[in-house]
């Protein structure tokens, strides 16, 4: 694990600030830089590093990130130096409170424009996995609708992947169901 970067990813407002919560909390390095505060719609933080979204003309921070986690939101992970090696953690969440959660942060209404943003998420969706499948990149999905419900399945998934040696009740205790707000209920 040294020598590779874990990548957190997803889209937006799929918990991926969550997730790199739950590592920091697992003792695994975080690279980030504090620039983007907590807010209400991340009450404990981003734990983003600013230089990520200049990646498509910049990916040098990398080597920075080895042996580290670094928040690489998609479909941004396409931009990563191919030739480094990196452990990929996925996270997922139903697109409706994604779009929901997305319109919630921004103040926004934009049911008249969910399908467009529903069919541009799925498109990066997909190129990102596709990116991950052809360079053989391991990774693994973590529902974040069900780490919410049933924190001990998907932690202790990510504990195994990321070879986290904690115990799984002090990274459970990261996950606060309270801040599950945007829910899709329907």
């Amino acid at each position: 694990m040294k020598s590779e970067i874990i990548v957190v990813t997803g889209l937006p407002r799929s918990g991926t600030s969550l997730m790199m919560q739950i590592l920091n909390a697992g003792k695994v390095e975080i690279l980030q830089d504090g620039k983007r505060e907590s807010d209400i719609s991340n009450l404990e933080g981003y734990f983003e590093l600013e230089a990520v979204k200049g990646i498509v003309s910049d990916n040098s921070f990398l080597k920075d990130a080895i042996g580290k986690a670094v928040k690489v939101v998609s479909p941004l992970p396409v931009y990563l130096d191919p030739k480094l090696n990196y452990r990929f953690i996925f996270m997922r969440r139903d697109i409706e409170e994604i779009l929901l959660s997305q319109e919630k942060m921004l103040n926004k209404n934009q049911v008249s424009e969910r399908e467009k943003f529903r069919t541009i998420y799925e498109f990066h969706l997909k190129k990102t996995y596709r990116f991950i499948r052809e360079n053989n990149f391991p990774f693994i999905d973590v529902n974040y609708n069900e780490l919410m419900s049933s924190p001990e399945v998907e932690i202790e998934k990510v504990m195994k992947f990321s070879a986290i040696e904690n115990s799984i009740d002090e990274l459970i205790s990261v996950v606060n169901p309270e801040l599950y707000r945007n829910r899709n209920e329907q």
